[in-house]
């Protein structure tokens, strides 16, 4: 009776290493195939100081339409807003660096310095205070 228990516990330490092996190899391989379909250059990385003043939601009064200023399309107008830029005063207090991250996660390049979105946002926000 002891030596059939004992053939039954071996047997089960066998199955079982057998099982942990398996899982072993199948979970290794398929966290490769994760890492490898992963894109790493589809955003160029910026320096997080250099983001500009975001909201997370517009004001009361409501967004300014930022299709006004020359360059911006609804397109970027959504990205822009989803970012958190919804008012010209926003966009008239960029600096260079903010420019050119705005620039970087946009991927558009040079486009607010050659439209001078920084200046006509000033002539918008003083417009409209």
């Amino acid at each position: 009776m002891i030596e059939i228990a004992s053939k039954i516990v071996i047997c089960l330490v066998i199955a079982a290493f057998i099982g942990f092996l398996i899982g072993f190899l199948i979970g290794k391989a398929t966290r490769r195939q994760e890492y490898a379909s992963v894109d790493t250059s589809s955003k160029k990385v910026g320096n997080i100081y250099n983001k500009p003043l975001i909201f997370s939601c517009p004001r009361p009064a409501g967004k300014d339409d930022l299709k006004q200023i020359e360059g911006i399309d609804s397109f970027i107008e959504a990205q822009l807003n989803h970012m958190g830029i919804f008012h010209f005063d926003q966009i008239s207090n960029w600096t260079d660096k903010n420019c050119e991250w705005i620039e970087n996660y946009l991927d558009i390049n040079d486009r607010i310095k050659e439209e001078n979105w920084v200046e006509q946002a000033k002539n918008y926000s003083k417009t409209s205070v």
